[in-house]
């Protein structure tokens, strides 16, 4: 009997949306590629996090293991950073774990927390790695629709906690690939609603600082002040350009984050030392009009590929939030037969939306990851490719109408 190469536990996965955008990007499109499949930011890390890498680099002391929890420094740094922007206290010793970026803990953390045949409720559609983790933990998955308005979410959460025993809740606001975002009142209830029902919140924010139209986005922790069954996830990817350096931290109950400490100290020796250096400096000396700036240019991002959306006739999501844009395919198409023939006609690289979950089957996700001038080139584009396809199909209807009055 020929053994198994590999484990079963790997079948809980589902198919990666960016191994299948990396192979469709081998083959010849009819134009020069624009990519906005992955969710990375295209510009720079800012010069003064990168200087305080540098002058790191050279401190024999940052060359060994790290604290496990993660340095002393980015601790305190982060908790400063709650209290100031949010008026939530975190205690560096108890309530903050420095993590390898986000992926990392948010697959993590499911591990640590849930047993086989718990229930997890998360959105749909939501990032990936959400449904990933979950299987892989063995919970059974139950979903709310992320595209909803906040009140609906908020009444669908409870209706699914009233009839079913859930360990946890997953939320994610400004949310990928929707952009919705919500007010601290919202978190409120949700705090209120979870803790009669003894339910974990985990709340995921990479996309804090950017928003539109004067939004702002808040933290669960100032709907749960106590901190009790919650924690939250705090990047620094999206905010300071920094994807590539995988460091986060995760915040909340101590009792949890004493939990998510022993499993994490099984897996890895926590980020090497001069990035956790670096990112204390993106904290303490990042200028506010950084932050503006920051805004200002993907509102316009936003609002310039909007606009082509618009002109084209397909139906999409209007973002309050985070960097994406959540479109739906024409009639008559899947996301993963759209992906391949924008890709193929247009050179535009988007991400199938059923790897969002399973309300995304008919969407993909559009990422405002390039400069306004190349989301120019790529809406005019994808007017072109609709405009183009509908006069096919209008095309089809005419010869079928003239073979039908033939007969």
């Amino acid at each position: 009997m020929k053994r198994q190469l590999g484990s079963s536990k790997l079948e809980y996965f589902s198919p990666d949306p960016f191994s299948f955008i990396r192979e469709l990007r081998k083959k010849p499109s009819k134009s020069k590629i624009i990519d906005l499949s992955i969710g990375a930011p295209n510009r720079p890390t800012p010069p003064w996090i990168i200087e305080t890498m540098k002058n790191a680099l050279n401190e024999v002391s940052y060359h060994t293991y790290p604290p496990q929890n993660g340095s002393s420094e980015l601790r305190k740094a982060i908790s400063d950073w709650y209290k100031n922007r949010f008026s939530v206290d975190l205690d560096p010793e108890k309530n903050i774990l420095i993590t390898v970026g986000i992926k990392e803990i948010v697959f993590n953390a499911l591990q640590a927390l849930i047993n086989q045949g718990d229930i997890v409720l998360i959105p749909d559609p939501g990032y990936p790695t959400y449904y990933d983790a979950s299987n892989f933990a063995g919970a059974k998955i139950l979903t709310y629709d992320s595209k909803a308005s906040p009140e609906k979410i908020l009444e669908d959460i409870t209706l699914v906690l009233k009839k079913n025993r859930v360990k946890a809740i997953i939320v994610n606001f400004p949310s990928n690939p929707v952009g919705t975002i919500v007010n601290i009142e919202f978190y409120k209830r949700l705090s209120t609603i979870a803790e009669e029902h003894f339910c974990i919140v985990i709340s995921d924010i990479p996309y804090y600082e950017i928003t539109f139209n004067d939004s702002v986005a808040p933290s669960y922790l100032q709907g749960n002040p106590s901190l009790r069954n919650a924690i939250e996830y705090f990047a620094f990817s999206k905010t300071y350009n920094m994807a590539g350096w995988r460091v986060g931290a995760v915040v909340g109950d101590e009792k949890i984050i004493d939990l998510l400490k022993l499993f994490k100290s099984k897996i890895d020796s926590n980020v090497f030392y001069p990035i956790q250096i670096a990112a204390v400096s993106a904290l303490r000396e990042t200028p506010q009009e950084y932050y503006e700036s920051l805004r200002k240019e993907y509102k316009l991002r936003r609002d310039t590929m909007v606009g082509y959306l618009e002109k084209s006739g397909l139906e999409f999501h209007m973002p309050d939030g985070a960097m994406y844009i959540w479109v739906r395919v024409p009639e008559e198409e899947d996301c993963w037969s759209f992906v391949e023939k924008l890709y193929l006609n247009t050179g535009i690289l988007t991400v199938p939306g059923i790897a969002y979950g399973p309300s995304g089957k008919d969407h993909i996700r559009l990422g405002l990851v390039q400069e306004v001038d190349a989301l120019k080139e790529a809406g005019e584009r994808i007017l072109k490719y609709i405009s183009n396809q509908n006069n096919m199909e209008l095309e089809k209807i005419r010869i079928r109408s003239v073979k039908m009055q033939e007969k």
